[in-house]
C-alpha cells in the first residue's frame, strides 16, 4: 500500500468552486490507480459543463500533438528504406533480387513478434515512460542504420525496429482511454493517426540530394534517427503516465478527468492482469473481425508505403522529384481519416462516404483496356527496384 497526501484543490471561477475533500491516494494488486479520485466531487453538480469543456481543450492541447508526433514520426522512420532506396542503398548493400523486398517486410516480422510482450510491457510499466524509452532506443537503431553494408545487417536492424515501435500504437490508445470518453476517443484517434509523415519524409529526402558525394542515403537516416532521438527526450518529460501523475492540471482537474471517463467503466490504469478479460477478449466476435479488418488493409498499406518512391521514379522522376512526389500520398490518407472519422458524428456524411466503392469498380472494369500500358509501366519499375516479388506479381495479375 502506498499513500500520499493530496492537497485541496479549487475552481477560482465563482460558483464553479467545488472543493477536492483531502484523502489518500492507493494502489494495490487489484485496485484501479484513480480509485481514490473517484468520489471526490460531490453531488451531481460538482463541476460545470463550461469547466468541463475548458479542461478538455486543455488536454487536446497538451495530449493530442504528443500523440500525433509519436505516429507521425514511427511511420517516417518504418519506411525510410523506401527514400533511401531512391539515393543508391540497395547498390551500396547489395539488395539483388528481392533483398528489398525482405528488407520492408524485416520490419512488421519483428512488430508481429512483439505484439503481445509489448502490452505486457505497457501493462507492468508506466506508460509514457516506456514510451520514451524505446523511442530513444529505436532513433539509436535508425542511426545505426545509416552504418549498415550488407544485407544482413540491414535485415537485423529492421527486425529490431519493428520490436520497438510495437509499443507506441497500443501505448497511444492506452493514454485516450485514460483521458477521454468513448464518445470523445475516435475525433481524438483520427488527429493522432495521419498520413502526415511525408511532410518530414519528403523535404528531407529532396534535401539530402544536394549533399555531394555519394551514398546521401545514409544522410537520411542519420537525420531522421536523430529527429527521432530528440523527440523521445519531449515524450519523456511532457507526456504524463496517467492523470493521476499529470503535472499541467489541478487536483480538482484531475478528480474531473476521473469522472468523465467513470461513466465508460474502463478504469484508468490497473497494473493486474486478470485472464477472465482475456479470454473474454478472444471468445468476442468483434476481436476477429476487427484482426482481419487490419490484416486486409495491411496488405496494401505495406506495399504502398515501401515502395511507392520507386513507383514515381519509375515513371521516370528523378530521385529528388520523387520524394516530394509521394507527399501526396499521406495528405489523401489523412484526407480519408478526417473525413471518416466525421462520419463517426454525422451519419449523413458517412452515407455520402460509402460511394468511394465507384472508383475501385471503374478502375477494375477498365483494367482490360489499359492493360498494355499498365505492364510498360511496372516493366520499368521492375528493371529500376530489383524485380520485388510483390511486383512481380502485380504484373503476371495485369497480364492474365
Amino acid at each position: 500500500m502506498v499513500s500520499m497526501d493530496l492537497k485541496k484543490g479549487a475552481s477560482a471561477t465563482g460558483n464553479d468552486s467545488h472543493e477536492v475533500t483531502e484523502g489518500k491516494m492507493f494502489t494495490h494488486s487489484d485496485g484501479d490507480i484513480a480509485a481514490a479520485y473517484a468520489d471526490r466531487l460531490e453531488g451531481e453538480n460538482a463541476y460545470t459543463r463550461k469547466e468541463e469543456k475548458r479542461l478538455r481543450w486543455k488536454l487536446d492541447m497538451r495530449l493530442v500533438p504528443i500523440l500525433w508526433l509519436n505516429i507521425t514520426f514511427s511511420a517516417m522512420d518504418k519506411v525510410t528504406t523506401s527514400t533511401a532506396a531512391l539515393y543508391g542503398m540497395r547498390t551500396d548493400t547489395n539488395l539483388t533480387g528481392d533483398r528489398y523486398s525482405w528488407v520492408g517486410s524485416a520490419f512488421y516480422f519483428g512488430y508481429l513478434l512483439w505484439c503481445f510482450p509489448s502490452g505486457t510491457i505497457l501493462q507492468k510499466l508506466p506508460v509514457a515512460k516506456t514510451m520514451a524509452s524505446v523511442q530513444m532506443v529505436w532513433g539509436i537503431v535508425l542511426i545505426g542504420t545509416g552504418f549498415a553494408r550488407n544485407f544482413e545487417t540491414l535485415i537485423a536492424l529492421r527486425v529490431l525496429l519493428g520490436i520497438l515501435e510495437a509499443p507506441i500504437v497500443p501505448g497511444n490508445f492506452l493514454v485516450v482511454g485514460m483521458w477521454y470518453s468513448r464518445r470523445e476517443a475516435p475525433i481524438r484517434t483520427g488527429l493522432m493517426y495521419t498520413g502526415l509523415s511525408v511532410l518530414f519524409t519528403g523535404p528531407i529526402g529532396y534535401a539530402i540530394g544536394y549533399i555531394p558525394g555519394g551514398e546521401q542515403w545514409r544522410y537520411f537516416f542519420w537525420i531522421t534517427g536523430a529527429i527521432t532521438c530528440a523527440w523521445a527526450i519531449v515524450v519523456g518529460l511532457l507526456l504524463p503516465d496517467n492523470p493521476v501523475k499529470a503535472k499541467f492540471i489541478t487536483e480538482r482537474q484531475k478528480a474531473i478527468s476521473i469522472d468523465r471517463v467513470r461513466a465508460d467503466q474502463t478504469g484508468i490504469e490497473n497494473k493486474t492482469f486478470k485472464k477472465d478479460q482475456m479470454i473474454e477478449t478472444f471468445l468476442d466476435p468483434k476481436t476477429w473481425l476487427m484482426f482481419f479488418f487490419h490484416i486486409w488493409i495491411s496488405i496494401p498499406n505495406g506495399g504502398l508505403t515501401n515502395f511507392a518512391p520507386l513507383i514515381i521514379n519509375g515513371l521516370g522522376y528523378s530521385a529528388q522529384r520523387s520524394t516530394l512526389l509521394t507527399m501526396p500520398t499521406g495528405i489523401m490518407q489523412t484526407v480519408s481519416s478526417y473525413m471518416c472519422n466525421g462520419g463517426v458524428f454525422f451519419r449523413l456524411a458517412a452515407l455520402y462516404m460509402s460511394y468511394f466503392y465507384l472508383g475501385g469498380y471503374i478502375v477494375g472494369l477498365g483494367m482490360a483496356t489499359a492493360n498494355t500500358a499498365i505492364v510498360r509501366i511496372y516493366r520499368n519499375l521492375e528493371h529500376s527496384n530489383g524485380s520485388a516479388p510483390g511486383d512481380r506479381v502485380e504484373i503476371q495479375q495485369f497480364g492474365a
